[in-house]
């Protein structure tokens, strides 16, 4: 069992070591746009740094898919760019947030990243992160490449059920999980709860406890959001619990169910009681906490960071091509009439947009309103 474990950890290193591959070139040159000031020192820049300590720099979501996605790209040979500004005439990826209406967007071709926030309106085309966020055919979904120099779970843990990790603030986790009641049962298994980003005090010791699942032995992820909520957040816990060879308990989030093919691929639980249920069992079958590190090892193949910049480089060049020669085609009237008057329509439901979003976050059915 710990050969077969030590084989799957020397994989999932393997999977995070820099690649040499090249991609084939896009057709047209695509730049990322950070506001950031951190990234400036990547700012047209023709040769990177060692890539490692730029993960680490790799937070919030502006990051992952505006400087992150910059360097997957670069490092594989693609003519990408990482610039503080739109350029106009351009390919121009721009993180939700980075969406500034003042810098006229409408001169660019911009693709928006809609992450984990309200629906882009100040774009061509979006990229989506959850598969039921894909509204029509300007929306595309990518999944979410997993977390840049993860350390894996140690091999020589075997199938001991000891921590369970949350990753993440503890306030995001649902009240019922956080009580003494659910604690004192974890601790009659023997089992103690790990929020190991909670006292973290700079971006590096944060970076590095998310990435370290080197002592985890079951990862936990269950938040009480609103159905609207959950549809906009990424697959990205068990991705990661994948990579980091670690069973994962995980709310019934539309991201987690939409990559679900087996009972292998995770424990879906909805309260404290199905998860000291879920716990005591992995604790009582070892094969089956070893078959599910050995299916996730498996899963964790078609998100390496290879596929995801593949993804990338699918959509960039067909797409986004497309509807940016299109764009291109338009004629005069269009490019100088039509393209700012449309640009003043977009502002304002950009704006309406963000305002909706706001308030759906908060208000509506829950997924686990027939629990709580």
């Amino acid at each position: 069992m710990l050969q077969t474990a030590s084989v799957q950890n020397s994989f999932i290193t393997a999977s995070f070591l820099p690649q040499t591959t090249f991609l084939p070139p896009l057709p047209y040159p695509v730049y990322f746009v950070t506001k950031d000031p951190k990234w400036l020192d990547l700012i047209d820049c023709d040769e990177l740094p060692p890539v490692a300590s730029l993960y680490e720099r790799c937070l919030k979501d502006h990051d992952i898919w505006s400087a992150q996605a910059y360097i997957d790209l670069k490092q594989r040979g693609l003519d990408v760019h990482l610039v503080a500004d739109p350029v106009p005439g351009q390919i121009c990826v721009i993180p939700y947030y980075h969406l500034y209406a003042k810098d006229l967007l409408f001169k660019s071709y911009v693709v928006a990243c809609q992450h984990d926030s309200p629906h882009p309106k100040l774009c061509e085309q979006r990229i989506v992160i959850n598969p039921s966020r894909v509204l029509d055919s300007t929306h595309h979904f990518l999944p979410h490449r997993p977390q840049p120099n993860l350390k894996p779970r140690n091999p020589d843990r075997g199938s001991t059920v000891q921590n369970l990790v949350f990753k993440g603030k503890a306030f995001n986790l649902c009240p019922p999980f956080r009580t003494p009641e659910f604690l004192a049962d974890l601790r009659s298994l023997g089992i103690q709860l790990i929020t190991n980003t909670e006292q973290l005090q700079s971006d590096r010791d944060t970076f590095a406890g998310w990435a370290d699942y080197s002592q985890a032995d079951v990862v936990l992820a269950v938040r009480n959001l609103t159905e609207f909520d959950a549809s906009h957040k990424p697959a990205l816990k068990l991705i990661n619990a994948w990579f980091a060879g670690c069973p994962a308990l995980l709310g019934p989030e539309s991201a987690y169910q939409s990559l679900r093919k087996s009972d292998l691929d995770y424990i879906e639980v909805r309260t404290p009681e199905e998860a000291i249920a879920a716990l005591k069992y992995l604790q009582n079958n070892p094969d089956v906490y070893q078959a599910m590190v050995e299916n996730g090892c498996r899963r964790a193949q078609e998100f390496t960071p290879d596929r995801i910049a593949l993804a990338w480089h699918t959509l960039l060049s067909g797409p986004i091509a497309r509807g940016y020669e299109n764009w291109l085609q338009q004629s005069p009237i269009q490019k100088h009439l039509g393209r700012p008057v449309q640009y003043l329509w977009r502002i304002a439901a950009h704006k309406l947009a963000h305002k909706q979003y706001l308030y759906q976050i908060h208000h509506g059915p829950r997924i686990l309103e027939s629990v709580y």
